[in-house]
């Protein structure tokens, strides 16, 4: 039963439409949290999708809005970088009952997402306080000092996910994760077929 779940999950993905358990639809009772991270323009309509059926209460995205671009490396994309924002940031912004974070990365630039933000909050990285939960939030993953019962971070593919003590680590590259704020439970959601595809370099190695 896994096994068909899982292709008929991936031939969805494939066509660009988020296959979402049941296991998650009939256990979430809200309000709902979706962290994401490193998004390549490739993936923004699937993600969409995601916010229109989860229609979260919370959006946080740890860096790298549109990371096929890779902007640090290639400062004259940034036409092509802001008009590739710009459509991310309206379309999670569309939904109004979410509040929206974007917790800038290396292949960001504040003054554009500044500039195209209606109402998303923009943070370097920090801690931010929602509903009875603290999180911890950056681009890159930093051992918290402090405590908190989240820290959401993105980046790399390392460190995984975690549990440290009392604070859960989740890493926005490896899965959609989702959190149901009225009782703590994560649930991970798969990105698309070649998202991973996406976000290399022609040298077929990772471009942080």
């Amino acid at each position: 039963m896994k096994l068909v779940k899982s292709i008929y999950s991936n031939m969805l993905s494939i066509f660009n439409y988020p296959y979402i358990p049941k296991e998650i639809m009939n256990n979430l009772e809200g309000p709902v949290l979706l962290h994401i991270s490193d998004t390549p323009v490739g993936i923004y309509s699937y993600i969409f999708r995601v916010v229109n059926i989860l229609k979260p209460e919370f959006i946080i995205h740890t860096g790298d809005m549109a990371d096929n671009i890779k902007l640090e490396n290639y400062k004259s994309k940034i036409c092509l970088y802001s008009c590739e924002v710009k459509k991310l940031i309206e379309g999670l912004e569309k939904n109004e009952n979410s509040k929206v974070y974007y917790v800038l990365g290396n292949h960001d630039d504040y003054e554009t997402v500044n500039k195209l933000t209606k109402r998303g909050i923009i943070i370097q990285n920090g801690i931010i306080d929602i509903d009875d939960y603290k999180f911890a939030v950056s681009h890159y993953h930093k051992e918290c000092s402090y405590e908190v019962d989240f820290n959401l971070y993105g980046h790399s593919f390392d460190p995984g996910h975690y549990k440290n003590k009392d604070t859960i680590g989740l890493n926005g590259v490896l899965n959609i994760n989702i959190i149901d704020l009225s009782i703590g439970n994560i649930f991970h959601l798969d990105y698309p077929v070649g998202t991973n595809r996406l976000r290399l370099m022609e040298s077929g190695k990772i471009s942080l």
